[in-house]
């Protein structure tokens, strides 16, 4: 007999986590994600031929019609979930997993940088959200939208935010010194940063580091400006290399940043680290399989998930007044990119 497709099977072939093909194919939101993941798992519910179950379903999670899902919402900085986003995912996992322990469904997974106002009014408005967890930080109008809509708000993220909300933070700035401290142990005293450098707390602390040894008007030789991707991170290095700049060492903003820049070096055979020392911060699970592997800040993903999730589950529970802002710590990871 031929097995049936599961909800695993299309998640899998879509590359996204279950959470994610079950809040697309039962949203009646047509932003549950972003346009280019919907496409991945309706494609991959056509190729697998994928039935949903819902008697099964319903069995299984001891629900029907008449006892509906407790529902919060994510909100990104950047994009929904995907691959193009492997640390705010991480994340976003944990934080789901630990939202369904208490009976919580994240339904809706939305950026405001991918969709219009109004269609992101239209999720926020929807009656059935008891509570908002915001993924990275977003701009002011948002965040204040989100405020006025939802009275129960956890952020995560690197850099806080000047808001009166819950935030569990692992400082972005911190991280920032970890790894150029270290890499001013291991002798690189000239470095370059790669990343994004407005309202950035990663540049500002390159910034601050810097200025110890580098006259001010001699910093802006050393920034290498890029969105925190590995795309253009990679493009941005191969020219600075084409213009005959070969950094001793480089700082990048995350490991995403990181990863586009080894693929660059590496093809234009400049040794890492013998050449240019790479480091970078997050510890996403592909900066242990990069070439050479990357030494990174490890900012304790599933960590921040599974607190904001208890800080909301608490707030929503208890209606908690007081707000808190968790630091969570960070911790240097050696691996092949630096001396």
């Amino acid at each position: 007999m031929k097995k049936h497709s599961t909800l695993k099977d299309v998640a899998s072939r879509a590359r996204v986590s279950i959470a994610t093909v079950s809040r697309v194919i039962n949203s009646n939101i047509p932003k549950s994600a972003s346009k280019e993941v919907q496409d991945r798992i309706w494609s991959a519910v056509k190729e697998l031929n994928y039935i949903p179950n819902t008697t099964a379903q319903n069995l299984k999670t001891g629900k029907n019609k008449n006892k509906p899902h407790k529902v919060i919402a994510c909100v990104f900085s950047r994009c929904t979930i995907s691959q193009a986003d492997p640390f705010f995912l991480e994340i976003s996992q944990a934080l789901e997993s630990e939202m369904l322990k208490y009976g919580y469904l994240v339904k809706y997974s939305i950026s405001s940088i991918e969709m219009s106002e109004d269609e992101f009014l239209t999720v926020l408005n929807q009656d059935s959200i008891e509570g908002i967890v915001v993924l990275g930080r977003i701009d002011e109008k948002s965040m204040r939208t989100i405020k006025s809509l939802h009275k129960y708000v956890v952020y995560v993220g690197l850099n806080r935010l000047n808001f009166d909300i819950d935030q569990v933070i692992c400082d972005g700035y911190d991280a920032a010194m970890m790894a150029l401290e270290y890499l001013n142990s291991t002798g690189e005293h000239v470095i370059h940063y790669l990343g994004e450098c407005q309202n950035e707390v990663r540049y500002t602390a390159f910034y601050h580091f810097m200025s110890r040894t580098v006259p001010q008007n001699e910093i802006s030789d050393l920034i290498i400006e890029t969105d925190f991707n590995s795309e253009q991170a990679y493009s941005k290095v191969m020219k600075i290399i084409r213009e005959g700049i070969i950094p001793k060492a480089l700082f990048c903003g995350n490991d995403m940043a990181a990863i586009g820049a080894l693929k660059a070096l590496r093809e234009n055979n400049i040794k890492v680290p013998e050449d240019t020392a790479v480091i970078g911060i997050d510890n996403i699970e592909m900066s242990q399989f990069s070439i050479p592997m990357l030494t990174t800040i490890e900012i304790p993903k599933e960590h921040l998930g599974r607190k904001a999730a208890r800080f909301l589950i608490d707030r929503i529970i208890n209606g908690n007044d007081i707000n808190v802002t968790m630091q969570i710590p960070m911790k240097l990871i050696k691996r092949e990119s630096t001396k």
